[in-house]
């Protein structure tokens, strides 16, 4: 089976060398297209890529946002496998040999993740720990809100279905990877391979660097989460579901993130119609009561329900797979 693996980058010169050495690093036997989308970089990047010479297809566009980026690359490429890789990011040599076995077993699925183990910036692993997962997930664990799933660089696609998902939605300069895996259980199983089969890298210019904190990026958080919302709520139409009987984490994860963002502007009162809204009108669930107290936390005090929510991940952490 071809393989095409997509970068997107943004002013990323000083990492992109690594992301594309792990590519042709890669130990799988088939074909392998690799594709960078540059997306409006100021810096050196295409000079860093030249010296790939014809290993590299190097697309240049404006800057128009990670979906774009995606949407660029996707138009181009030609493999019957798509994997996602941040320009940031690496994967270890049997990355692309063990997603093609697991497609090849599993002709009905249509994507297949695994774990990223976060890196600092020199490459030293940091302290970051992984619930395993099921082997599949279906439709229905989404909307149990038990399917849990990895970012871009651990993403790997069918291309007869991902282009069902296609194209990615305008407007979402990032997330566009979310917007992805939640689409793509509409229309087939996924896989999960519990195994780190790459490397994420931890620094100060991550799209979600300091983003709870920062009230000019959790805007841009809420826009582009309403917008997978909106996309996600169409597709449950399409399929007869209603979104507001199922217990996705989307819906919290943005009533959070809004009422935090007025808080941080003080907006106060804003912030608590939002908690009363929840309240009265969100269906009972049994986390109901443990949702409301957080949405008042984060209006009251956010420094305080930041701390806490660092403080309550890291106790839900277990071991690492290996």
């Amino acid at each position: 089976m071809k393989i095409s693996v997509i970068i997107g980058t943004y002013n990323y010169g000083r990492y992109i060398e690594e992301a594309v050495d792990s590519v042709l690093a890669q130990d799988y036997a088939g074909p392998i297209e690799l594709i960078v989308v540059d997306d409006g970089s100021t810096d050196d990047t295409e000079t860093r890529l030249a010296r790939y010479g014809r290993a590299v297809k190097y697309l240049y566009q404006e800057n128009a946002g990670q979906g774009a980026a995606f949407n660029a690359g996707l138009k181009a490429a030609s493999g019957e496998l798509v994997c996602l890789l941040d320009a940031d990011d690496a994967w270890k040599p049997e990355k692309l040999r063990l997603v093609a076995e697991a497609f090849r077993e599993d002709p009905d699925v249509g994507m297949v993740q695994h774990f990223m183990m976060d890196v600092d910036p020199e490459g030293r692993p940091l302290s970051q720990q992984f619930d395993s997962r099921p082997a599949y997930y279906a439709l229905q664990d989404l909307l149990d809100g038990r399917a849990s799933f990895t970012g871009t660089s651990g993403l790997a696609f069918r291309r007869s279905f991902l282009d069902k998902t296609l194209p990615v939605p305008d407007g979402l300069f990032y997330c566009a990877d979310e917007y992805l895996y939640l689409a793509i259980l509409f229309h087939s199983r996924v896989r999960s391979l519990n195994s780190v089969l790459g490397f994420k890298k931890i620094h100060g210019a991550n799209w979600f660097a300091g983003t709870m904190s920062d009230t000019r990026r959790l805007g841009n958080y809420i826009k582009v989460k309403t917008l997978i919302l909106k996309e996600l709520a169409a597709l449950m139409k399409k399929n007869g579901v209603d979104i507001a009987g199922t217990r996705i984490q989307l819906p919290m994860e943005l009533t959070k993130a809004r009422v935090l963002y007025h808080s941080r502007r003080a907006e106060r009162g804003e912030a608590l119609k939002i908690i009363l809204r929840e309240i009265l009108f969100n269906p009972t669930a049994p986390r109901k009561l443990f949702n409301s107290l957080t949405l008042a936390l984060s209006a009251l005090s956010p420094a305080l329900y930041l701390r806490l929510h660092k403080f309550y991940s890291g106790l839900r952490s277990r071991k690492t797979p290996q």
